[in-house]
């Protein structure tokens, strides 16, 4: 547990408050209390919240790799975003505020901001991809993607975005489907990743594939892509579920772009 300054304390089990909500915060551990942080902020899934997600240990063994791990706190413990009943905030605002206030009481490394979540949660990171594509560096979806009717423009414009799914998923389908006899529409996982490509510039196959164990990766990379943003696409065989390793996964990737992209002196 590592608390914030004395005057602004919260940490992962006090909430950090702002205006509209809470979040939780946890540093990684030997921090030396000044030197810049990345930051992942976790979207949980429906019906949890941001101290189950600090209750997960391989979740939170995301921050051991060096990040400040935030755990956003869905309203009703859920999330609204367009096409989906809607939690009573703007959700949208909600995640200016704590990544405003997290800069408030943290030396943070702008350049290594990490969006993921995990069910609903994942569809509000693919939301926050097309919305506020400029307060993060990257995306890490697991097992949600876009609703019905999915957005025909994106103010956020390219980013870079690796998504994690499940082949047998029933809760969040590849194929999408219907919730409340028809009110609302999961939408295709494969069709969600087909606008991000197009978005991006991508060409239609990837130049990169990879399996380890049952996990294959399809990757466009910032080099195939016109935009210069990545775009990955992870499937394994399992159901819905989230593993913390993806996580930490995804830090990793969106550590790798940012090197990629720094002049070498």
């Amino acid at each position: 547990m590592t608390p914030c300054a004395p005057a602004l304390a919260c940490d992962d089990v006090s909430p950090c408050e702002v205006a509209n909500g809470s979040y939780l915060v946890r540093a990684p551990k030997g921090w030396d209390g000044g030197s810049p942080l990345p930051v992942i902020v976790f979207f949980h899934g429906a019906f949890s919240t941001a101290a189950d997600t600090m209750s997960r240990d391989d979740i939170t063994a995301a921050a051991e790799s060096g990040a400040l791990l935030v755990a956003a706190d869905g309203a009703n413990k859920n999330w609204s975003f367009p096409g989906k009943a809607s939690a009573p905030r703007d959700d949208f605002a909600y995640v200016s505020a704590v990544l405003d206030d997290v800069e408030r009481r943290f030396p943070v490394d702008k350049s290594k901001v990490l969006a993921s979540g995990f069910s609903v949660g994942g569809s509000m990171t693919w939301y926050l991809a097309c919305q506020m594509g400029a307060r993060f560096t990257a995306f890490a979806p697991v097992a949600g993607a876009y609703w019905e009717p999915m957005p025909e423009t994106c103010p956020s414009g390219p980013v870079s975005l690796r998504h994690v799914h499940g082949l047998a998923d029933g809760t969040v389908p590849m194929k999408g489907r219907s919730l409340r006899g028809g009110l609302y529409k999961q939408g295709d996982v494969l069709e969600s990743f087909r606008r991000l490509r197009a978005r991006n510039g991508c060409p239609e196959e990837p130049d990169r594939t990879e399996t380890t164990g049952t996990m294959t990766c399809r990757t466009w990379s910032a080099k195939s892509c016109s935009s210069h943003e990545e775009a990955v696409l992870c499937l394994h065989p399992e159901d819905h579920y989230v593993d913390g390793k993806w996580v930490a996964d995804g830090f990793r990737w969106m550590t790798g772009l940012v090197a990629s992209r720094t002049p070498k002196r």
